[in-house]
């Protein structure tokens, strides 16, 4: 038999980010043993190979405490969600493909600050400043009116505050163009 994927998106305020809840068959999966994996997380992993895919976080909110990883197979027509203790779910990997696809690119659940992150992520993920220091993330929800953004060389981080008037996306550009020329050129 064949399952239904689906997400849910939900705010979680006990961290401060959101959670994808995965729902099969229109069940939510992970009940209340784990958090959903923030979506921007959740989307950067790689869907077209196969092995390990984080779908679930310790409800301490920490990647990498207590995860819940499922095994993804698949042939031409299905894909399989497996774990070391009995699951078996297969899905038709065409809209297993769409759903993925649609999600991904479907940012209606984020709201001002998130889509700002975004933004920001979309401009600097490439760069890296002048002693070598590469992007990691953007956060608008740590200070208020600020982004901060980190960037990492060799297991050291630097974090950048940025100035944002916490409401338009102009704003955001001139303040990152700012950045760029007095941090990475």
């Amino acid at each position: 038999m064949m399952n239904k994927l689906s997400f849910k998106i939900l705010t979680s305020p006990s961290t401060n980010d959101h959670e994808l809840r995965i729902l099969i068959d229109d069940q939510d999966f992970l009940g209340k043993d784990y958090l959903g994996i923030d979506p921007p997380s959740f989307f950067s992993q790689d869907f077209e190979r196969k092995g390990g895919l984080l779908i679930g976080r310790c409800t301490c909110g920490v990647e990498g405490c207590a995860d819940y990883q499922v095994i993804v197979n698949f042939d031409e027509k299905m894909v399989f969600w497996t774990d070391g203790y009995g699951l078996s779910l297969s899905f038709d990997k065409a809209e297993y493909a769409d759903l993925i696809f649609k999600s991904k690119n479907d940012h209606s659940w984020e709201d001002t600050k998130r889509q700002a992150e975004r933004l920001i992520t979309d401009i600097l993920k490439e760069s890296q400043t002048k002693d070598n220091y590469k992007f990691d993330w953007a956060s608008a929800r740590i200070y208020i009116k600020q982004i901060t953004l980190s960037y990492s060389k060799n297991g050291d981080q630097k974090l950048f505050h940025i100035p944002w008037d916490g409401q338009t996306k102009d704003n955001i550009k001139q303040s990152v163009e700012r950045f760029i020329k007095v941090s990475l050129e």
